[in-house]
């Protein structure tokens, strides 16, 4: 599983990156919407991602992570193949302002 972290200030900037790589994946035929991370609780949220890994995803987007929540998932990413997780997963995260 491959993890980018999108950080920076309040603004649109994150959000306009978030959305540029879901044109371009959609560009190519791929529907992958974004998710809001603070929605969710850090395990609910993990387990999103490995609801759309099982389901055959191969990019997860999520906006407005926390801490927490990117920790999380760089600790999951750190387990590789112990994580049950795919290796051509990518994940975009962007951090919470």
């Amino acid at each position: 599983m491959q993890v980018q972290v999108i950080i920076g200030n309040a603004g649109p900037g994150k959000n306009t990156t978030l959305q540029e790589i879901q044109t371009e994946l959609a560009s190519q035929g791929i529907d992958v919407p974004i998710i809001v991370g603070a929605a969710y609780t850090t395990p609910f949220f993990l387990n999103q991602i490995a609801s759309h890994a099982i389901a055959g995803a191969k990019y997860f987007l999520a906006d407005d992570c926390t801490n927490f929540q990117i920790k999380a998932v760089l600790g999951l990413a750190a387990q590789e193949e112990k994580s049950g997780l795919p290796y051509d997963l990518v994940v975009h995260l962007v951090r919470q302002a």
